[in-house]
């Protein structure tokens, strides 16, 4: 029997020894292998998943990778021959076949098969739950009154229920993973490499094995090569090539396919940067990619800030392309309709549907997580939607399968916008099953602590099993996707499953413990703290406050020097600063390993080399700073080819050099100096944070700098710990992880306030007394010089937040305006039971005004529009904005809808009436206006207001233009 098979093991005991004997000899009665024959005919088990399996003509696994390097040293050709256990052994045995894989050696066998050495003992585990754990598994008896899943019929079945175990029976090993990451059964047990590869290529990361099935000889099974005695010389060959292949390589390979599902375990390929994909990512510049903000653990925020697996691993991508990214968090039912209007550039978490290849270019999936169906009742179990008729059902709002979910269960669909307000549903028992992500689902229920939730089942809709995350790109970037694509494949399985154990592995899965909990170091952390004597030696910026600093006796002081002091106290580990007086030398300190951290660094791909990073535990705004007659920049193009200066060693600069290539970066020593060097426009703008720079400008008085702009990309600093010490940043990331949000707020807080230290010389007391008229009126001059810098500082920003979401033309909100106070006015109006309108204006035959009187009499009509809307829409809930082109939209709460509609007529026949006069010709001009208005329901989501004031806008333009359509979205509830 084939070792590959693991749920059955029979035998040739179970055929008659008659049956046996005229088998051998009708093999005796086919011609032998001989040497001149180079093609080798091998029998394997086509559905043996990871040892030996076909997809379409190619045969994979374990087992046929040892295959082909036997056939390599061998210097053979092998031409496989697939089908059951069955088929292939009585193939063989005829001699249709020369050589038969993952065969176990009996006596029996051995009368008429040659056995090659043993290339993989199978030995049989025990899986479980670490959130449910089994304790003890060192015996039968410890497995009584547990219940556990074996696959039906296997060969130890009586065994264990001889034993007295309750066993619970699957079909498949894939159902037997299933039903333990369900919480059906509290353990199960099979083949290692099998119970792993399935779990992991079903998303179920967090299930681990525990030990060794206590099953004596019947827990282990041998896999061997076998060949009929009389192909002796065969046999010589395919033995001596086995033996040639080095016993690394089989390992290798077997772990290959039990940790990464038959990818290679190499570090990540080459990635082809062609200079035709460079200049295209360098010409688009930084690209908006949304991420849902309540979909943990792939994309959610904490901490305040956005993180999660999707994150990691677009920034995986950035790093490796150059692309610049900007995230936009949001539920998906606002990111989709925006990213539809071309106003995103990239959804993260979308999966793949005919009805969105249209609008979407996808990548490949990076992460595929089963859905299922979270229930309080105890005894529900389904396997088609159908089981859930009656049944009140909650899903996300948008979620690819809503359609089909909708035709078969009808009204009894409820859709949300908010994962959290789904969960909270189920746990008030407003719906009888959410519908979710097994991790996103697990998640919330941790969250908010429901008791008594069970999985009643997977859904399975038009034969998809599971969610497949990808990247979405829109049309207009199509080539982008390719670059994506191609840089996703780019990452090796190493990364990949480091990311995906940080976000769904077993610590993953588990509630995060409170925060006065104890910080505990595992027995290799406390030898290497000890081996240590709890010394770590720290590489920081001596000048970069109030970030941190040295001061004059090399004191670490700052931000990180105060969460370091936390650290210190909390784990008993003296944290001693390394003198240094720039930046730069401590950067080449810890490529040297003159250091054992970064007390506050950005991670980036040449740090890497040396260095290993925690989570980031601070973000700081990035900005260009520049002289006060500077204008404002909108992005860093802007600045062309004049010089703008960062520090030197800074992650920025590695950052901005793949990002903007064409930027002309000028290294400078510290902040001071580049801060100075833009006041004596040695330089037209720095880069720098906005505390650190604020401080700088504070500290020396530089009243005639601003900021021009933001950099489109945030400082997210963590720790950097050497990489030759794995245990160093194990230690590291669980002090980062133990810092509480009032522990980080109170920190940043006490920073807030500038600290400038001043030294006094009291031998020249007498002197400064003298001199204290001076001293005053210096003093006075110094606040009013502060506060100026202040001034212009809030203004610089305030400017600066003004032009990014105002349009230039018409002084209204443009779309980032709208993204941003489109959904607050929605939710603000679904919380208070408030009404809630979107009225979308178009001007009519606006085209034909710019091809009778040109773009600047267009623009003026524009202008016209903009001004008579601001006329009539004044109250401090009205929301009005460029939606674009000739486009408008505007948004209200409301009490009155018959008041509404009056303003909007009243608009409407005002900017009628009026004559524009652009170039001594008179023009004028008519809008159409759709309108939707309603109470929004809890389960109601912002894009169905925009639809139907589409809609509307549609039947004012088809009934004749200059008029008013409304409609009315019922309250339901």
């Amino acid at each position: 029997m084939s070792a590959g098979i693991a749920w059955q093991r029979p035998s040739l005991n179970q055929l008659s020894h008659a049956m046996y004997a005229a088998l051998v000899l009708i093999a005796l009665s086919f011609p032998v292998w001989s040497a001149d024959r180079q093609t080798v005919s091998v029998g394997i088990v086509a559905d043996n998943k990871p040892y030996s399996n076909i997809e379409g003509r190619t045969p994979s696994g374990f087992s046929i990778d040892v295959l082909r390097e036997v056939a390599r040293q061998a210097d053979l050709t092998l031409e496989f021959r697939a089908g059951t256990w069955p088929e292939i052994y009585g193939a063989f045995l005829h001699g249709d076949i020369d050589v038969i894989e993952g065969i176990s050696y009996q006596e029996e066998r051995a009368r008429s098969i040659q056995f090659t050495d043993p290339y993989h003992i199978r030995q049989t585990y025990v899986m479980h739950d670490p959130a449910n754990p089994l304790t003890d598994v060192s015996s039968l008896d410890a497995l009584s009154g547990s219940r556990i899943g074996v696959v039906r019929d296997v060969y130890y079945r009586d065994m264990l229920t001889d034993a007295g175990i309750e066993l619970i029976t699957y079909d498949s090993i894939p159902s037997l993973v299933r039903a333990l990451a369900f919480g059906w059964v509290d353990g199960i047990i099979g083949p290692e490499l099998t119970l792993r590869y399935y779990a992991n290529q079903a998303g179920f990361r967090f299930l681990e094995i525990v030990g060794h099935a206590p099953m004596g000889e019947l827990a282990r099974e041998d896999f061997r090569l076998g060949v009929l005695k009389e192909n002796g010389e065969l046999f010589k060959v395919i033995s001596n090539g086995l033996k040639a292949v080095p016993e690394a390589r089989i390992t290798e390979l077997f772990e290959r396919w039990q940790e990464y599902g038959g990818a290679s375990i190499a570090e990540s390929q080459r990635f082809s940067f062609s200079n035709a994909h460079r200049r295209y990512i360098s010409e688009i510049g930084p690209v908006r990619v949304g991420f849902m903000r309540d979909y943990a653990p792939f994309s959610f925020h904490d901490a305040g800030t956005l993180q999660g697996l999707s994150m990691d691993v677009m920034d995986r991508i950035s790093d490796i392309t150059g692309l610049q990214v900007v995230p936009v968090a949001g539920q998906w039912s606002e990111l989709y309709p925006i990213f539809l209007a071309g106003d995103l550039d990239i959804m993260a978490n979308i999966s793949r549907t005919t009805e969105r290849l249209e609008n979407v270019r996808f990548t490949r999936p990076y992460h595929i997580i089963p859905n299922v169906a979270f229930t309080l009742e105890e005894n529900l179990q389904f396997n088609i939607p159908g089981d859930l008729a009656g049944l009140r059902v909650a899903i996300g709002a948008g979620i690819y399968y809503e359609s089909a979910l909708r035709e078969e269960l009808g009204d009894n669909v409820f859709s949300f916008i908010s994962q959290r307000a789904m969960f909270q549903a189920l746990a008030e028992e407003s719906v009888d099953v959410a519908l979710a992500a097994l991790p996103n689902g697990n998640y919330w229920v941790r969250e908010l602590q429901i008791t008594g939730v069970t999985v009643a089942g997977e859904i399975e809709l038009d034969g998809m099993s599971g969610e497949d995350l990808r990247f979405g790109v829109r049309p207009a970037l199509e080539p982008l996707a390719s670059i994506m694509d191609a840089a996703l494949g780019a990452i090796s399985p190493t990364e990949m499953r480091t990311i995906e154990n940080r976000w769904l592995g077993a610590s993953a899965s588990r509630r995060p413990p409170p925060a006065d909990a104890p910080l505990t170091f595992t027995e290799s952390e406390q030898a290497w703290l000890a081996k240590r004597n709890r010394q770590i030696t720290l590489c920081v910026d001596p000048d970069w406050l109030p970030l941190e600093a040295l001061s004059d006796d090399n004191r670490h002081i700052g931000i990180s020097a105060d969460t370091f002091s936390l650290f210190a106290e909390r784990a008993d580990i003296e944290f001693t600063p390394l003198p240094v007086d720039t930046w730069a030398e401590s950067v080449e300190a810890a490529r040297n390993r003159q250091c054992d951290l970064f007390s506050m660094a950005m991670e980036t791909p040449e740090r890497l080399e040396y260095m290993s990073f925690t989570e980031p535990y601070i973000q700081i705004p990035g900005v260009l700073l520049g002289r006060v007659e500077a204008p404002f920049i909108n992005t860093l193009d802007d600045v062309g080819d004049r010089p703008v200066g960062i520090v030197e060693g800074y992650a920025f600069k590695e950052l901005l050099q793949t990002t903007h290539p064409d930027l002309r970066l000028v290294k400078v020593g510290n902040e001071k100096e580049g801060l100075r060097m833009v006041q004596e426009r040695e330089l037209a703008g720095y880069i720098s944070t906005l505390s650190t720079a604020s401080y700088h400008m504070q500290e020396l008085g530089l009243a005639d700098l601003k900021v021009l702009g933001r950099v489109p990309a945030d400082w997210s600093l963590g720790i950097g710990a050497r990489n030759d010490e794995p245990e160093l940043l194990s230690i590291m990331q669980k002090l980062v992880a133990s810092l509480t949000e009032d522990e980080r707020t109170a920190v940043e807080r006490q920073w807030a306030g500038i600290r400038l230290e001043q030294t006094v010389d009291y031998t020249l007391v007498f002197q400064l007394i003298l001199g204290a008229t001076v001293v005053l009126g210096l003093l006075f001059y110094w606040n009013r010089k502060l506060g100026g810098l202040n001034r212009e500082l809030a203004a610089a920003n305030d400017r600066l937040t003004y032009l990014s979401v105002t349009d230039d033309l018409t002084q209204i909100g443009n779309r980032s305006y709208f993204d941003r106070e489109f959904s607050k006015s929605f939710h603000w109006c679904q919380r208070h039971r408030a009404g809630f309108a979107v009225a979308m204006v178009d001007a009519d035959h606006f085209k034909t005004i710019n091809d009778t009187y040109g773009h600047d009499a267009g623009d003026n009509c524009l202008v016209a529009l903009a001004d008579t809307m601001r006329t009539h829409f004044r109250r401090d809930t009205d929301r009005l904005t460029r939606f674009g082109g000739e486009e408008f939209i505007i948004f209200t709460s409301f009490s009155d809808r018959e008041e509404l509609i009056s303003r909007l007529e009243s608009f409407r026949e005002g900017l009628a009436g009026q004559t524009i006069t652009c170039n001594d010709q008179q023009v004028s001009f008519t809008v159409s206006i759709g309108l939707a208005t309603g109470v929004p329901r809890k389960d109601t989501a912002p894009a169905e207001f925009l639809r139907r004031a589409d809609k509307a806008l549609y039947l004012a333009k088809k009934n004749g233009r200059n008029r008013l359509e409304a409609v009315v979205i019922e309250d339901s509830d």
